[in-house]
């Protein structure tokens, strides 16, 4: 919640210091560079694959033990990444000499020299967080990205204060404040680890860990980047059918994003390392447990949010983003997006814990040949919704596709179920979030009684109806006892 908070005050600055053009282009290009190879390596396949691994020696050999692999993998990392910079690095400096080139791909390449580093801090630092998780130590890589976004804002506040709008000054201050925050990313929890007992050090020698490993991460960076061409596909899709399609589902997957990174992510990075450890003993009445109950938490917090996305998702777009140019017919025109990508919310969710579960199994075969399904499916079904109903297609063939992902990841998961929710249980439910869309449609007429200019109906909507209708929500749960309510409660 934090990151979230300090990300979205780090991008208002971002284009108050930088303003919108080719220095904000550049920085944004430069920036992007770095964190594909996190979300690829860092927090992506490769601390996937690590922590069963990684969990699995901590049961079964020790401490020791385990921090002499986190070493061997650490080392082999670190030095593929050296390598890694002083490839790009002197490339970038080619771009200089093509001619005919837009000013902002010269400023972006030069900028990416700068930045290119970055990676390195990143996709270190995430492997220890990663083996902070395995120890459970979850608050040191929980509040990671908030160093970083403490830096950026605090560069870009002096200077928007001491140095003039015009020139690199603040750009150049900003891309040092990248460097030191992702230096932080890689010392803190490297400092929170070293209090657990673990030493760095070069590690050469050969693990039978590294083995296991290789398994599970080529297969599962063949998967992550799936992930990044389906979005890609989708984005392409946008830009090919007009000029506004592209701006709407970003706007739409930025929302929907919000309840995905603040909680589905957190129960499934805190489950993980349970589930690895469960699988690695062979206890699938315990795996079968914790999964369940991960995804009843997953629930009890996405459905509620996709309803409340769909029924207030006017309010919602108004009061966040009509201003300036974005006018009342965009946000009209983005209802229906919203609307449309908030239906995928919980399969979006449940397939991002069904991913980790194959990685505690140490099995990725088969969610990597179903993720390049997905990205078949997903093709196929924008290129014949975006016909008819353009954006809205757009963002309806990303949520029929994650459903089908999502079920088929669970259909293959195990040969018997492991979702063990009883129709008591699932009713209950049903019942609150039945209480939660009257208390959002009832808040709604009685502000469109009052008469009140739209933008205050929106703040009001905003402020007072989605905290009253998530409070009726969340009585009705405790009053019929929902057990992953009664389970955060600490009641059972």
């Amino acid at each position: 919640m934090a990151s979230r908070i300090l990300g979205l005050a780090r991008d208002v600055l971002l284009f108050a210091s930088l303003g919108t053009g080719i220095l904000n282009s550049a920085f944004i290009l430069a920036f992007t560079i770095p964190n594909l190879f996190r979300r690829l390596l860092g927090e992506g396949a490769l601390t996937s694959s690590s922590i069963p691994v990684l969990a699995e020696s901590l049961e079964k050999q020790g401490p020791d033990d385990t921090f002499r692999l986190l070493n061997a993998i650490l080392s082999r990392l670190g030095i593929g990444l050296f390598l890694l910079q002083l490839v790009v690095i002197p490339a970038l400096f080619l771009v200089d000499r093509i001619p005919g080139l837009e000013e902002r791909w010269y400023a972006g390449a030069g900028l990416s020299q700068v930045l290119f580093p970055y990676m390195v801090f990143i996709c270190l630092g995430a492997l220890i967080c990663g083996m902070l998780n395995v120890l459970n130590r979850f608050a040191l890589a929980a509040f990671n990205q908030v160093w970083l976004n403490l830096t950026m804002i605090g560069a870009m506040l002096v200077g928007i204060v001491w140095m003039p709008a015009e020139g690199w000054g603040r750009v150049y201050l900003l891309s040092l404040a990248v460097l030191a925050g992702g230096l932080l990313q890689l010392l803190v929890p490297a400092v929170g680890l070293y209090r657990e007992g673990w030493r760095p050090r070069l590690e050469l020698g050969n693990h039978p860990g590294l083995q296991q490993l290789l398994k599970l991460f080529l297969p599962g960076l063949l998967g992550a980047a799936i992930f990044q061409v389906n979005i890609l596909v989708s984005r392409f899709l946008a830009f090919s059918l007009d000029d506004t399609a592209t701006g709407l589902l970003y706007i739409s997957s930025r929302l929907v994003e919000l309840p995905l990174g603040v909680f589905a992510i957190a129960v499934t990075t805190v489950i993980f390392p349970d589930l690895s450890r469960l699988s690695s003993t062979g206890d699938q009445g315990g795996f079968a447990t914790v999964f369940t109950r991960g995804l009843g938490i997953i629930f009890m917090i996405t459905l509620p949010a996709m309803l409340g996305l769909i029924v207030l998702g006017e309010p919602i777009l108004g009061f966040l983003f009509q201003w300036g140019l974005f006018e009342s017919r965009d946000v009209l025109a983005a209802v229906p997006v919203l609307a449309a990508a908030a239906l995928g919310l919980p399969f979006f969710a449940w397939s991002t814990l069904l991913t980790r579960a194959w990685y505690a199994r140490q099995d990725m075969k088969i969610p990597v040949r179903l993720a390049a399904l997905n990205l078949v499916l997903n093709l196929v079904l924008g290129l014949i919704l975006m016909r008819y109903l353009g954006a809205v297609g757009l963002a309806l063939a990303n949520t029929l596709s994650s459903m089908v992902h999502c079920l088929a990841l669970q259909l293959f998961l195990t040969g018997e179920s492991i979702v063990g929710f009883k129709p008591v249980t699932a009713l209950k439910l049903v019942l609150a979030l039945a209480g939660l869309v009257l208390a959002a449609f009832s808040g709604l007429y009685v502000l469109q009684l009052t008469g009140l200019v739209t933008k205050v109906q929106d703040l009001l909507a905003v402020v007072v109806v989605i905290p009253f209708s998530a409070g009726i929500y969340f009585g009705i749960l405790w009053f019929f006892g929902y057990p992953s309510l009664r389970f955060l409660q600490g009641k059972q």
